[in-house]
């Protein structure tokens, strides 16, 4: 039987080499599922938010071991925000769909479709809120969430700047980034999703 040429082998060992610094630190989806959101009782959810998550990490280390650059860079950059915020939106709505089935709504911003100008309100059940709170906006999902005191006001704000930079993901013109602000936004993005978890887990533990 003939071997793999000489060529064929170097390129297998080159792409596994990437793949394994890729996965160096990052866990496993398993992991993600057993730590991370423990607090998520949804299975599907927890899975899909494990996932994800994975996801955005791998997009960030294979970014760095490529050493991407210019539109490439970019579009590392542009996938990591979306699933970022994706994961923000999935851990607030949980929260805030557990606070008005189980009593710990506070304040009225969640009794209007626009906190703001307090115009449309919402008939909320308590049985099924998950039809309204999905239909709401990241900007709904993070006012609301202060409101309730799921997150801080610091974390908020950084939600806020997750939430604008995901929706003007595909306008901005994001080549021009630099070595160093890429790093910064991908930390930022990651930094925001990481006190995501930590404050909704932690809001949980003591409003069962």
């Amino acid at each position: 039987m003939v071997g793999k040429p000489i060529q064929e082998q170097f390129g297998e060992q080159v792409i596994e080499a990437f793949a394994e610094f890729a996965r160096a630190d990052l866990g496993s989806v398993a992991s993600l599922e057993a730590n991370e959101f423990s607090h998520i009782s949804n299975r599907s959810l927890k899975r899909s938010l494990a996932e994800v998550f994975y996801g955005a990490r791998w997009i960030y280390k294979l970014g760095l071991a490529l050493l991407t650059r210019d539109e490439e860079r970019a579009a590392h950059v542009r996938a990591q925000i979306v699933d970022y915020a994706a994961i923000a939106e999935a851990l607030l709505s949980d929260c805030i769909i557990h606070a008005i089935v189980n009593g710990h709504a506070q304040g009225t911003a969640y009794c209007w479709a626009d906190p703001d100008k307090m115009q449309q309100p919402l008939a909320w059940s308590r049985s099924n809120p998950k039809y309204i709170v999905s239909r709401q906006s990241l900007w709904w999902l993070v006012r609301v969430a202060r409101e309730f005191a799921i997150v801080d006001s610091r974390l908020a704000d950084d939600l806020q700047w997750l939430r604008e930079q995901r929706n003007t993901v595909h306008l901005m013109h994001r080549s021009s980034l630099g070595p160093t602000a890429y790093l910064s936004q991908s930390k930022r993005a990651f930094t925001a999703t990481s006190s995501t978890i930590k404050q909704t887990k932690a809001w949980k533990a003591v409003h069962p």
